[in-house]
């Protein structure tokens, strides 16, 4: 529900002969049926990898919120929050962070995201060891514009399109699903993206592979075909008109 969700499946995936051709020849199959198959762009790539950095931040906070109240060497350097105990003043510093990066969304922490201002709120709450937050107003600057980049990008709406097809099947068929993204590409370099989730559990593992330009294997593919063909077509004897001697 998640996933439809995100790809604003309010509206049905549009239908293409061409993938039920191409799904009707193919005999490829993922090697989990439970696993996702998706070809994107380069803004998606980049925003699987930025997500991951942001994920990765939010658990810096999240460390530090809870060391920084027992840390004695930093009792003078940072907020206290008399009458907490450790969990709750954690917890506190946590959601206090997240106010600020919230507030970097709505384009400034009061006014606050310059000057310094940001970063001396965070060491403030988290302490000197907070530093890989002072750029979380450039990160999310550029997970939004590559999210515009995404939303704007009428090769990535078409492969999403391609990949809600082969999900609505009920199972992705790799060569099928590859031939057409080529198809679909414009040569855009490409990525390949397969979601495997864990059995039994609400998480699972994103691989992903540079693919390149996909649209240029598929027509060197067909060159060579026509040239198979032409040198088929060379090697044909003609018939010959003429009676022989006797």
């Amino acid at each position: 529900r998640r996933s439809s969700t995100v790809l604003c499946s309010l509206v049905p995936a549009e239908k293409s002969k061409y993938t039920d051709q191409l799904r009707a020849e193919d005999r490829s199959r993922l090697g989990r049926p439970t696993d996702h198959l998706a070809i994107g762009t380069q803004s998606l790539f980049l925003v699987f990898r930025l997500h991951q950095i942001l994920i990765r931040r939010l658990n810096i906070a999240m460390t530090l919120a809870h060391s920084v109240g027992t840390d004695q060497s930093l009792c003078t350097l940072v907020e206290q929050m008399p009458g907490l105990n450790a969990e709750a003043a954690a917890r506190r510093r946590y959601e206090a962070y997240l106010a600020l990066v919230y507030a970097l969304l709505d384009g400034g922490v009061g006014g606050a995201a310059e000057g310094g201002k940001y970063e001396d709120r965070v060491r403030s709450l988290l302490g000197h060891g907070a530093y890989e937050l002072a750029t979380m107003d450039k990160l999310i600057s550029h997970i939004w514009k590559n999210l515009q980049a995404l939303s704007q990008d009428e090769t990535m709406w078409n492969l999403i399109q391609l990949y809600r097809r082969h999900r609505d099947s009920g199972s992705f068929q790799p060569e099928a699903f590859r031939q057409e993204a080529a198809f679909l590409s414009d040569h855009e370099p490409m990525y390949a993206f397969q979601w495997c989730p864990m059995q039994d559990q609400d998480q699972g593992v994103l691989h992903f592979e540079y693919l390149g330009d996909i649209a240029e294997d598929t027509d060197e593919d067909m060159g060579a075909n026509e040239d198979d063909e032409m040198a088929e077509m060379e090697h044909v004897v003609e018939p010959n008109s003429k009676r022989p001697r006797r």
